[in-house]
């Protein structure tokens, strides 16, 4: 008997830290927490995380309806930090960076950078093109919603 509780404890003791992690990727850190957000006259309904993270890495500047995309990002914040790392796959500091070095090329439009998500609402429904994100908790009336693939 006493060789069974020290294994159920053992197995415990190796899963809990698994569970916890799993937690933790499913909870309010994950990207289902975040909201991409265009413009209503946005034809895509969907994008994939690849296409969104060329949108946001310089790489796609327009519609396949050839209207130019207008990159809208938060200065910062927790949702601005998991929007770079989940969906782009950049640390803000490397987007940054990146940044940077597209418009000292020449060879992108610097994206609009907004304080808050209500901004980021606001402004995305008044500017054709805009694409930005918010989390589900910030009311996106007026804009729609592309899911990510």
């Amino acid at each position: 008997m006493r060789n069974i509780m020290q294994g159920l404890r053992l197995v415990l003791l190796l899963l809990f830290p698994v569970l916890l992690l799993g937690m933790s990727l499913s909870g309010g850190a994950g990207a289902s927490d975040i909201v991409i957000i265009a413009n209503p006259g946005v034809t895509a309904d969907s994008l994939s995380r690849e296409a969104i993270s060329d949108i946001y890495q310089g790489h796609k500047g327009k519609w396949e309806n050839g209207r130019t995309i207008r990159v809208v990002m938060l200065k910062k914040g927790a949702t601005h930090e998991r929007f770079s790392e989940e969906v782009v796959g950049l640390s803000t500091a490397n987007l940054k960076k990146l940044w940077k070095k597209v418009i000292f090329s020449g060879s992108g439009t610097p994206p609009k950078i907004l304080r808050s998500e209500d901004k980021c609402v606001e402004y995305i429904a008044a500017t054709d093109g805009a694409i930005g994100y918010i989390s589900t908790a910030t009311n996106h009336e007026g804009v729609k919603v592309i899911e990510i693939q």
